[in-house]
């Protein structure tokens, strides 16, 4: 998730920290799967004699881009001297755009970057020093600020937090004769023996689980809990092969044991919750973002409940974290320096960028901006931010920036779990697979 997680807490403070405040802004606050609205879109109207004219650029869906677009409109109600022109895409084609105006030297004022994008963005000058630009993150905390660090140097804040988590449809927990599992404590062996009794409960009508292998959301979480970082700090591959190896062997007996459905069972038509299996109740539990738990559970008819992932405390340590998929940045080439990061500032620390926008990224950076949103928050949203500010709390492992080649890893990933499910590749040829592609890949 999604994204997003994948790494995880106590990082270090990795550069410093604006500590004043900006007369612009109020000081007070993501594997993934962002749903696509299939198209380009964008607004804002002429700059308008002297007035100082930004362009702002994210990828998501429809309904996402009308809640940042409320946002926008009240800072430029605020800040009546800019006007800010909006664009939108679904990820996959934002990402290329992206690439290409940034190589071209026209990158947006204020955009996302995508978490794995971030370290080769900064590589490469692209991106504002932010502490240096004036965006007062003296609210958020240094794991969060963290997350957009790279050697020392914030490029870019968190648009939303978020962690991964397991939902099960209650209903088939309940008739399968089980009680709801307990999240704090449940295993991976638990897992899949309340997944194996709802597939034979129902007579493979509906199969117990239905989380994919092609995240790497998995990858991360199960090396970690075996005592492994996926991704270093240094950029490296921190997983050894035996380790790998061990988290597709044990999805090869998921799915033997009937707990997964047999390959090629999901065919996944659409990325929105209304699409998944898991709404068309075909399987019972899958891995979802946090801030997606509305979304889904709508579209289950509110029959959801969110579970920590399995394992966090029969492993050696935890494996879950506090992550972001989309980082908010100011591109370094920006004819307005002090505007854009005066944007930025608004959508970090102002409540009144939220009152659309509330948790669709995931929770607000700014703990103060949370805290002041909560009243509007859905039961569902709600219950998701305290699931994150909980987890927020507890010992877990370092996050990390994603490394150079984190892209090809994942492409890597993607390839080798169809490989293993359709019998095609074992599990150690699929760990040494990976082991090749990072030792050729990745860097910091």
């Amino acid at each position: 998730m999604t994204t997003p997680p994948r790494t995880s807490t106590p990082t270090p403070p990795q550069g410093g920290r604006h500590l004043g405040r900006r007369a612009f802004g109020l000081s007070a606050l993501g594997a993934a799967a962002l749903a696509g609205c299939g198209r380009f879109s964008s607004s804002g109207g002429d700059s308008g004699g002297d007035g100082v004219e930004l362009s702002f650029s994210w990828w998501g869906d429809a309904s996402r881009a009308e809640a940042t677009e409320a946002a926008v409109a009240t800072f430029m109600e605020k800040n009546p001297g800019i006007t800010v022109r909006t664009d939108y895409q679904d990820s996959s084609p934002y990402q290329d755009k992206l690439a290409t105006r940034v190589a071209a030297g026209d990158a947006p004022d204020v955009m996302a970057v995508p978490n794995r994008a971030l370290r080769e963005y900064a590589g490469r000058g692209a991106l504002a020093d932010l502490n240096a630009a004036g965006v007062d993150l003296s609210a958020v905390d240094d794991r969060v600020v963290g997350l957009g660090t790279v050697d020392g140097t914030v490029y870019g804040i968190a648009a939303g937090l978020n962690t991964v988590g397991v939902v099960f449809r209650k209903q088939h927990v309940l008739d399968a004769g089980l009680p709801l599992p307990d999240g704090d404590t449940w295993s991976w062996e638990d897992y899949e023996e309340i997944s194996r009794a709802i597939t034979e409960n129902t007579g493979r009508a509906v199969y117990g689980s239905g989380y994919s292998m092609e995240a790497e959301t998995g990858n991360i979480i199960w090396t970690r809990q075996q005592g492994q970082d996926f991704y270093t700090a240094d950029g490296g591959l921190g997983a050894d092969a035996a380790s790998i190896a061990a988290w597709y062997a044990m999805n090869v007996r998921f799915r033997a044991s009937g707990a997964l459905p047999p390959a090629g069972y999901v065919d996944v038509t659409g990325s929105g919750a209304e699409q998944s299996f898991l709404a068309q109740d075909k399987v019972a539990s899958q891995f979802i973002p946090t801030n997606n738990l509305g979304a889904y559970n709508r579209a289950c008819g509110g029959d959801l409940v969110m579970l920590r992932m399995p394992g966090e405390t029969t492993g050696v340590r935890r494996g879950m974290s506090v992550d972001c998929s989309m980082l908010w940045s100011v591109s370094a080439q920006s004819e307005h320096p002090a505007e854009a990061a005066a944007l930025l500032d608004f959508l970090v620390n102002d409540p009144d960028a939220y009152t659309e926008m509330m948790t669709t990224r995931g929770v607000p950076p700014n703990p103060e901006v949370t805290e002041a949103v909560k009243a509007k928050m859905s039961p569902d949203d709600l219950a998701a931010t305290e699931f994150l500010l909980a987890l927020q709390q507890e010992d877990l492992p370092p996050t990390y920036v994603y490394p150079r080649g984190a892209t090809a890893m994942a492409s890597e990933i993607s390839t080798v779990a169809t490989e293993i499910e359709f019998g095609r590749m074992t599990p150690e040829q699929a760990a040494d697979a990976l082991v090749r592609v990072g030792q050729s890949e990745l860097s910091a």
